[in-house]
């Protein structure tokens, strides 16, 4: 029997991950979307005292390897934040559970090295010519769909018929799912990002700007933070995600750049975290003072509950929100957690940045 590659459900990276395997030769399972029935896969065999992401990232692994996945890429990393520690127990529960697979680390805090280790690791025979015409279109569809992500945070505050924006999106990422070739990329993707740009709105309408950090994996999977970033836009909020998969100053795919705008912001951030805890937390810091700089109206910290790094992070923005004024609202995510708690939260938040935009806009 061959191998099947799977890569775990993570938003559009999943999609990005899976046709990139595809074109290094692999067989590739398509990994189910995160569900209640992923959720109580991970609660099951998991520790409760586990955060929610790793409890699903396993039930996940469950899913991949009962549609025939034989080999699965597992998310983790070194540093304080337990996912990267859970491997091996992963491993274990799936061979007790009768899913000897192999597994196949790939550490979300050192991407730019993994790319290539991971590359090297499934290519079947390719040449030199043909990983350099992969990478390529690795990035270029990265390129696409953080553009396509950020059209869609933009446009939905300002759209004229709710609903639109997600219609247009949803449309969008199964054009990027069509996509085989780099020469399709660059034939379909001005088609691709019309798709969004013809969403009827009101440019003029007044929004506000509220920045998004927290735990990349709650940011990117809807089924665990309850569609949060539709849920803002429905309200009249253009949210600012604090990564993006190609952009900067502290980006998930963290490429080596110096120049002074990151030195003095990280220089600021440094008051708050100083030095990297695990995780994504003084990444997060990092953006969270970008983003005051900028002029935003508020930050959203989502997070899973019992999260380490997350936690520190937390601690750093309530620094923040005391020095710079700027208001935080925290927002932390387990199996409990329910759509009508999230929304009543976000809508209070809102109404109070409404309000203290209104009382600037008349001093």
């Amino acid at each position: 029997m061959g191998r099947k590659v799977a890569f775990p459900s993570l938003g559009v990276i999943s999609l990005v991950a899976e046709r990139y395997l595809a074109m290094l030769g692999n067989e590739v399972v398509k990994t189910p979307p995160v569900t209640r029935r992923t959720l109580n896969l991970g609660v099951e065999y998991t520790p409760e005292s586990l955060c929610i992401s790793c409890k699903l990232l396993f039930g996940n692994y469950i899913e991949a390897a009962e549609q025939g996945a034989t080999d699965i890429i597992m998310l983790g990393g070194k540093g304080t934040c337990r996912l990267g520690y859970r491997i091996s127990q992963n491993v274990e529960q799936m061979d007790k559970l009768g899913y000897p697979v192999s597994e196949h680390l790939f550490d979300l805090y050192h991407i730019p090295g993994e790319i290539p280790r991971i590359t090297r690791e499934f290519s079947n025979g390719n040449s030199l010519a043909e990983w350099l015409k992969i990478y390529r279109f690795l990035f270029n569809i990265l390129d696409l769909t953080d553009e396509v992500d950020t059209l869609s945070l933009k446009i939905r505050p300002r759209e004229k018929v709710k609903g639109d924006t997600d219609d247009a999106y949803a449309l969008a990422v199964e054009k990027i799912d069509q996509i085989e070739t780099h020469e399709e990329l660059l034939d379909t993707r001005n088609d691709i990002v019309k798709i969004l740009d013809d969403v009827e709105q009101e440019p003029d309408r007044p929004v506000l700007r509220i920045g998004l950090v927290g735990d990349v994996y709650t940011i990117l999977v809807p089924f665990l933070n309850h569609n949060l970033e539709s849920l803002l836009g429905n309200m009249g909020v253009e949210v600012n995600r604090w990564f993006h998969y190609t952009g900067d100053p502290t980006v998930l795919l963290p490429i080596p750049y110096i120049n002074s705008q990151f030195t003095q912001v990280k220089h600021q951030a440094d008051q708050y975290l100083s030095r990297d805890v695990g995780g994504f937390a003084q990444s997060n810091i990092i953006e969270a003072v970008f983003m005051e700089q900028k002029g935003i109206d508020g930050l959203i910290h989502a997070a899973p509950f019992n999260c380490t790094p997350e936690l520190v992070a937390q601690g750093a923005l309530v620094e923040l929100q005391r020095r710079r004024g700027v208001p935080v609202l925290n927002l932390i995510f387990d199996e409990q957690t329910g759509l009508a708690g999230i929304q009543t939260r976000l809508e209070a938040f809102v109404d109070m940045l409404w309000a203290a935009k209104r009382k600037r806009g008349r001093d």
